[in-house]
């Protein structure tokens, strides 16, 4: 057995930059059953002639694969003989905002992360900014013959030396090239020589049964900082709806005035008044409403959903429980329900409809009986203002174990649970889970027991852990595995993301909280603040409103499938690669003829390609294949 010595993280704490979760490592595939020929021979001779490298000494030429590799993947290397006493190999894996480095002598393993993109990270790198965050050395398992590296859906990297595990750490970085770098001494013949060996596709069959249908589909969308919105040029709100429009995010969530919102509540939409919200030190994000933008959402085909959060002080009571516990500041259930219909009021004053659904409160678990009574008379409030279409969603907890609760607690009461149209729920607590998905595969079968058999709309998905802040591709992937396992096993009718668009000077706080940030820099126009975007596209693009969820299976338990039907015969199959291997597809539902196929990947922004004769889906990527065509204008 290897002994194992981890080193000291230089200058960064670990805890910052790697998320502390358990960890599954995937397995490697035996180098003879997938990896069955040399993609590419290498050949280094220490005494050879030299390359000069800019701000270091010369050194022998590397040799550089030309492949891009995909989010996740396993590659091997076969050495021809013994390692060399005297020299050493690195196997340098780099990207974006930095790489993983595999160095090896004839009895050590050093891995080593780090990270590159920008000047602040000065560390005792000669020629670039450099700074290393996580560093491991082990003793090589006998005489090295093989090492295999392996990136997964787990966020871990793992190192295998003659098919035996010697290192594995946590891992965010997105890497997408690979290169050897040989070291001996120059005054000797030293020669190493070997093969990267190629990976086959597997073979995946995906099966539909249309006859055993689910949920059917509502929208998909989020909120949007209307502060954000409107530091927008005109230009750049001509984008914004476009970009809604093309990626189907028309559910508008308000995140409306609270605490400073009036009586009369005739500052609604006083930009002056927006509550701010503080990310670090960006500028403030704030609780609004805009009608104009509710408006061009309707218009767009979109709904609104108003919510409240935190209360102004005249819709709040203190109030003591039939245990005796006080609450300070509780719902006053008959101010706040006439506040509720004083909006929808205005709201269809101002836009033509009024909203399409009210929350009873976001992430605020109200006393059980404040609660109750908070549904009982909004409901009766809104049907004797002639608002009886306008549906009631349950208050939404922000993590699923919260959010059971509330749902067990309303069912107690049938009357009351006869009043909640659609079930909410936030799903904060999926990211403790981000590096074994599955695991959080309980609480979602928990909400959805308690859930019963009413609708249920994921109300608030987005990355806020500090050990996550990253714009990471794969970080993005782990939302992906949370939305199709909300389409499957919850059957949720929709999703919406924490905030469409926020302004942001920090990158990272838009990164992982918002779709889409302003880009000042070009024109004050919204850009991807992220892969967030298009991972959460792959999903919403071709599901429109009223297609129904109908069975689908997969023979690869790393295929993840979910299929959609609609009228006319519409369909769409969306694919999820989480494993190590590209997966060769083919799809069995019979009378289908594929019109669009898209593809997401690092590399892919929800690209659309024709079908090929064979599909092939690389390891984190997602495939979405559909009937639909898509307006033209989106091409």
């Amino acid at each position: 057995m290897s002994r194992i010595k981890s080193l000291s993280i230089l200058a960064l704490s670990l805890s910052l930059l790697q998320p502390k979760f358990s960890q599954v490592m995937a397995q490697a595939p035996a180098a003879n059953q997938i990896m069955v020929q040399a993609a590419q021979h290498f050949q280094f001779a220490s005494d050879g002639p030299l390359s000069q490298v800019w701000g270091r000494a010369p050194e022998v030429p590397r040799v550089f694969f030309p492949e891009r590799l995909p989010a996740f993947f396993s590659r091997t290397i076969v050495l021809d003989s013994d390692f060399p006493r005297e020299a050493r190999l690195s196997w340098i894996f780099t990207g974006r905002e930095g790489g993983f480095t595999v160095e090896l002598s004839n009895t050590t393993v050093r891995v080593y992360q780090r990270y590159n993109d920008s000047y602040g990270l000065l560390d005792s790198h000669t020629a670039n900014p450099e700074r290393i965050v996580q560093e491991t050395m082990a003793l090589a398992p006998g005489p090295i013959h093989s090492v295999t590296v392996t990136l997964d859906a787990h966020l871990s990297l793992s190192v295998l030396v003659n098919g035996v595990s010697v290192v594995q750490q946590n891992c965010m970085l997105d890497v997408s090239r690979h290169q050897l770098l040989f070291q001996g001494p120059f005054n000797r013949h030293i020669e190493l020589t070997g093969s990267l060996l190629a990976l086959q596709a597997t073979e995946t069959k995906i099966s539909i049964d249309a006859t055993v249908r689910h949920q059917t589909i509502y929208g998909f969308g989020g909120s949007p900082s209307i502060p954000a919105y409107d530091s927008l040029s005109e230009e750049g709100r001509k984008e914004y709806w476009h970009i809604l429009s093309r990626y189907n995010l028309l559910i508008d969530r308000e995140y409306p005035m609270g605490t400073k919102l009036r009586p009369d509540m005739s500052n609604l939409d006083n930009l002056a008044d927006a509550k701010p919200h503080y990310y670090g030190d960006d500028f403030p994000n704030g609780e609004v409403s805009d009608f104009a933008y509710n408006a061009q959402s309707l218009k767009l085909g979109g709904k609104v959903i108003y919510e409240m959060w935190a209360l102004p002080s005249w819709a709040t009571k203190d109030y003591t429980d039939p245990d005796g516990k006080e609450h300070k500041d509780a719902a006053n259930p008959s101010a706040w329900a006439r506040a509720m219909v004083t909006y929808a009021r205005i709201e269809k004053e101002r836009t033509g409809r009024a909203p399409d659904v009210i929350g009873i409160q976001n992430e605020v678990q109200e006393p059980k009986e404040i609660s109750f009574e908070m549904v009982k008379t909004l409901r009766r409030e809104l049907d004797a203002a002639g608002f009886k279409e306008v549906k009631i969603h349950m208050p939404d907890a922000s993590n699923t174990a919260v959010g059971t609760e509330a749902a067990n607690a309303l069912r107690s009461d049938p009357d009351v649970w006869s009043k909640i149209d659609i079930a909410a729920s936030h799903e904060y607590d999926y990211q403790n889970y981000f590096a074994d998905p599955d695991r959080f595969d309980d609480q979602l079968k928990a909400l959805r027991q308690a859930n019963g058999d009413k609708p249920y709309l994921a109300t608030e998905l987005a990355v806020n852990n500090i050990r996550l802040q990253s714009s990471s591709y794969r970080i993005a992937f782990d939302m992906g595995q949370l939305y199709h396992k909300n389409m499957t096993l919850m059957d949720a009718i929709g999703l919406a993301y924490c905030w469409l668009i926020l302004d942001v000077e920090q990158p990272s706080f838009g990164a992982t909280r918002s779709l889409l940030v302003p880009d000042r820099y070009h024109g004050d126009i919204p850009v991807a603040s992220s892969y967030q975007l298009r991972v959460l596209g792959a999903y919403s693009r071709h599901l429109p409103e009223g297609m129904v969820r109908v069975d689908a299976s997969s023979s690869n338990p790393d295929l993840l499938v979910s299929a959609y039907e609609g009228s006319g015969k519409t369909r769409t199959v969306i694919a999820t690669n989480r494993g190590i291997a590209p997966q060769s597809l083919t799809v069995n539902w019979p009378g289908t003829t594929w019109n669009e196929m898209e593809r997401v990947s690092q590399y892919s922004e929800n690209n659309r390609e024709p079908i090929p004769a064979e599909i092939v889906i690389q390891p984190g990527e997602i495939v979405t294949l559909s009937t639909l065509v898509l307006p033209s204008a989106d091409k």
